[in-house]
């Protein structure tokens, strides 16, 4: 399987696993070093993601498009849309995101692991 096929299968096995609140099967598909940061701005490490995953938020869908995916070595870039629907626990509120994604994966022991997510409003 090529590196792009390997990094979209990966990016498919995410958004299952957020739609399914697996939220151990994401684990292990996050950096320890996670930096993620949410479209308000806001950055989480991997335990504060995992948090709001498992407590705050259910993601009732979860879609890519248009992604474009470079690979450097042991490193790739992956800019593409994202559509989803979340629903906030608290106050039991469904709210749609369209965003413009930029992931930073690695690849670490033969298997490529989300290090960086940025989310920004589509221009």
């Amino acid at each position: 399987m090529s590196d792009i096929a390997e990094l979209q299968a990966a990016e498919n096995a995410r958004c299952k696993a957020l739609m399914n609140n697996d939220v151990d099967g994401l684990a292990t598909m996050l950096a320890e070093d996670l930096s993620h940061i949410h479209l308000n701005g806001n950055v989480d490490g991997k335990d504060a993601y995992l948090s709001g995953v498992r407590d705050r938020f259910r993601f009732l869908s979860v879609q890519r498009d248009n992604l474009q995916i470079r690979v450097f070595g042991d490193t790739a870039v992956m800019i593409g849309d994202l559509i989803q629907q979340t629903r906030t626990l608290e106050t039991n509120t469904d709210f749609d995101i369209k965003a413009v994604t930029t992931q930073v994966w690695a690849r670490q022991n033969g298997k490529w692991i989300l290090n960086t997510c940025h989310n920004a409003l589509p221009a």
